[in-house]
């Protein structure tokens, strides 16, 4: 083979390197942006549309999302450190009680939260006309089992 056809097929290699890298950028990037652009507040304004809120409920609604979210985020921050002690103290064995230890207090904080959460709800369905309550029985279920970690 010549180098003349040799430099070409080179090029071409190249060109087609380039392109395949450019076209993994994209695609990467683009599914990003997809997953940014479904935010909190997309999920929770589709919830208060689909339970059928007025503008003065959705901003009391979202008054008292960011109240709770304020008060919870170091609760589940406590629980995700705390459940981080456990896994990471494994190489301890069973016969440690610390494991005992730390799941009585993840188990403690666990029960502090869902407790919280429940009264959350029951304070956001005062809020609500009857018909609204009926709309918003069924759509808390769903809420609270999704999976909170799909990313």
């Amino acid at each position: 083979m010549s180098t003349k056809k040799y430099r070409w097929m080179l090029f071409l290699v190249f060109i087609l390197l380039m392109s395949n890298i450019v076209l993994a950028f994209i695609l990467f990037s683009s599914k990003d942006r997809e997953q940014r652009g479904r935010s909190s507040g997309d999920t929770a304004m589709a919830v208060y549309k689909e339970i059928g809120l007025s503008d003065t409920q959705i901003d009391s609604f979202k008054t008292m999302k960011d109240s709770f979210f304020k008060d919870m985020k170091p609760l589940w921050a406590e629980i995700r450190t705390l459940k981080d002690s456990l896994y990471r103290n494994m190489d301890k064995g069973l016969e440690d009680s610390t494991h005992k230890k730390l799941i009585a207090e993840i188990a403690a904080k666990s029960q502090v939260a869902d407790q919280t959460m429940y009264s959350h709800f029951v304070e956001i369905r005062l809020l609500c006309t009857d018909e609204q309550k009926i709309r918003f029985d069924t759509i808390v279920p769903k809420l609270v089992n999704r999976s909170w970690r799909r990313r």
